[in-house]
């Protein structure tokens, strides 16, 4: 699968939290909806190259030994290339290409988050559900 990022990564909303008491969890669940994709000019693209998607991860994360938690929603518009269904007949591979960039950022900026607050930072090496 090919695909095309049409827009910056958006973190819609992120937290994050000092746990009073040690808990865990780990909810990574992953969107895909078809939208249709603006031009400059005002116009629709009409994806003559492929349609248009956006990729949303909500997450809800407290790793081991459950410290703190994070939650939050992150989405980006992409085009799939030489693609023109409506997404749900995509496979599993082809969600976990998708939503990694997602993924990755959240785990970003978790270890950037607990680098200051903790003064150590935490990797979150997680999947989204699909």
């Amino acid at each position: 699968m090919d695909f095309k990022k049409e827009t910056p990564i958006l973190v819609k909303n992120f937290h994050y939290d000092i746990n009073e008491e040690p808990k865990t969890k780990d909810k990574v669940n992953f969107g895909l909806k078809k939208v249709e994709k603006q031009n400059e000019d005002g116009t629709t693209d009409k994806g003559e190259d492929g349609n248009y998607f956006e990729i949303t991860v909500v997450f809800d994360v407290a790793p081991a030994p459950g410290q703190f938690s994070v939650s939050g929603m992150i989405s980006q518009i992409v085009q799939i290339k030489d693609y023109f269904g409506d997404g749900n007949d995509l496979d599993n591979t082809d969600y976990k290409l998708l939503s990694r960039p997602l993924v990755e950022y959240i785990e970003t900026l978790t270890y950037e988050v607990t680098q200051i607050t903790l003064e150590k930072p935490v990797n979150l090496n997680f999947e989204a559900n699909f």
